[in-house]
């Protein structure tokens, strides 16, 4: 997740509709700027070149949630969302995108769910199977080596094992990762 306060100014981001490697561009309603969810970085317009602060978010089920948590408050809609308009996507493994990428086909399945960091030049992509809680995994990014561990609310975190500094955790398709970090490491 991204903060939208960019200096002075918040933004309010809304969906482009435009595709950058295989992902969805955000685009901020006050400058019409365009900006990669998978990186933060503004591609085109006034803030080009800039990148949003990550925060750390946890992408869990209700149930793990509430059990972790049950003190959380809900806001109930007043109507119920019947379907998505994605449904067949999300379904289909074999949409993945409009750009096939090679690497790809030897890897993980397009549509597998990972968990990436990125470490200066380096970048890690842990599949979603991979990392149980209790059970954390290891990953060398250059030389310092990451800790990846599954939270009991289903969330993961990433820890540098040399200075303990938490790493942010990013949550995409397998396809969308690859697209954008082709050298990435993988743990499966």
């Amino acid at each position: 997740m991204h903060v939208r306060q960019v200096g002075d100014h918040t933004l309010t981001f809304i969906v482009s509709g435009k595709l950058w490697r295989n992902s969805l561009i955000m685009q901020d309603k006050e400058t019409g700027s365009l900006w990669s969810h998978v990186t933060g970085e503004c591609l085109d317009g006034e803030y080009k070149g800039t990148r949003l602060e990550m925060i750390p978010v946890v992408q869990t089920t209700w149930a793990e949630w509430s059990k972790a948590h049950p003190d959380t408050r809900v806001l109930k809609k007043s109507e119920e969302i019947k379907s998505s308009g994605y449904e067949s996507y999300y379904a289909d493994p074999e949409k993945t995108g409009l750009f096939r990428t090679i690497w790809l086909q030897d890897r993980l399945p397009g549509k597998s769910l990972v968990h990436g960091v990125l470490l200066g030049p380096h970048s890690l992509a842990v599949a979603d199977g991979a990392v149980v809680v209790g059970k954390p995994v290891t990953a060398k990014m250059g030389d310092v080596t990451v800790r990846v561990s599954r939270e009991p609310d289903g969330g993961l975190r990433a820890v540098r094992t040399d200075t303990g500094a938490e790493l942010i955790v990013r949550t995409a398709y397998w396809f969308a990762w690859s697209t954008y970090f082709p050298r990435t490491e993988v743990v499966d």
